[in-house]
């Protein structure tokens, strides 16, 4: 994941920013206790909202502790979410990620901090292969189907396809209701192709330089023609989530799908190629 969904907390509630940050600050302790301090290095914003969402759709009840951590220990008030199985779901998911991501920026490229970020996480991903061996047994084929599409097709729509067919297989992982699941698998398909997309139209400068791989250069996309892509995928994503019955924190998820993602969008089609993702709460 890339670390581009996200809320926009001036438009939240009090009590659901709260709420929001709970589930990032959760999400952390949990890697932090399953796969060792270091994980929570790669901590992802994306990852938060998968256990906000998962939490939700499976009714869990969901305790939360004062949390302690320095990170944020001026605010006496914060606390994270105790761990539960959506939770220790989305850690692995984000454990697995930032390691193939890594090992795959290693592989294209040879930067050495994404070598070292790797091996940083072997011990992390063994521990995660063996909480959910599936799981891990899907994300490194969904980045061997990312490498085969790009180099057998390279279209701009079907370069996305492996990221949102991956997104939407973690609905068959957990015990979801089976009426949630078809929108749920369409919510996750079409958020899985907006990161895609929003990260190749981010990095297109990056990897014009590089020579690397871009299927907007490829195409030679107009920003027009991205726009159409990403925010179509996001209204997809968003008729989806209204299809859906989340026991709690409907307003932070709406907040993230019709507010958070269409404002980074706007920011990374007007940025011109400069970050502008957020990583950290």
């Amino acid at each position: 994941m890339f670390g581009y969904v996200g809320t926009i907390e001036s438009e939240l509630k009090v009590r659901e920013a709260a709420s929001y940050k709970s589930w990032y600050c959760g999400l952390c302790q949990c890697m932090r206790r399953r796969y060792g301090p270091l994980s929570s290095l790669f901590l992802q914003y994306d990852c938060a909202f998968l256990a906000l969402l998962f939490s939700g759709e499976l009714g869990e009840t969901v305790d939360a502790k004062r949390c302690h951590c320095l990170h944020r220990c001026h605010d006496p008030r914060r606390k994270y979410r105790l761990e539960t199985p959506a939770l220790r779901f989305a850690a692995a998911v984000n454990v697995l990620l930032a390691y193939y991501k890594c090992l795959d920026d290693w592989r294209d490229e040879r930067a050495l901090v994404k070598g070292t970020a790797a091996l940083l996480l072997k011990g992390a991903v063994r521990r995660a292969a063996r909480d959910y061996p599936a799981l891990q047994a899907r994300t490194e084929q969904f980045y061997r189907d990312q490498a085969a599409m790009e180099a057998e097709d390279g279209r701009v729509d079907a370069a996305a396809d492996p990221t949102g067919r991956y997104l939407e297989s973690l609905a068959d992982m957990l015990p979801f209701p089976e009426q949630e699941k078809p929108p749920l698998r369409w919510l996750l398909y079409n958020l899985g192709r907006w990161i895609y997309l929003m990260d190749a139209w981010d990095d297109r400068k990056k990897d014009e330089k590089k020579g690397a791989f871009n299927p907007y250069l490829k195409a030679n996309s107009t920003k027009e023609e991205a726009a159409f892509g990403l925010y179509a995928s996001l209204e997809e994503a968003h008729k989806a989530f209204d299809l859906l019955s989340p026991s709690r924190d409907r307003g932070v998820m709406e907040n993230v799908l019709t507010l958070g993602c269409p404002e980074r969008t706007r920011r990374v089609l007007e940025s011109d190629g400069k970050e502008v993702r957020d990583e950290s709460v």
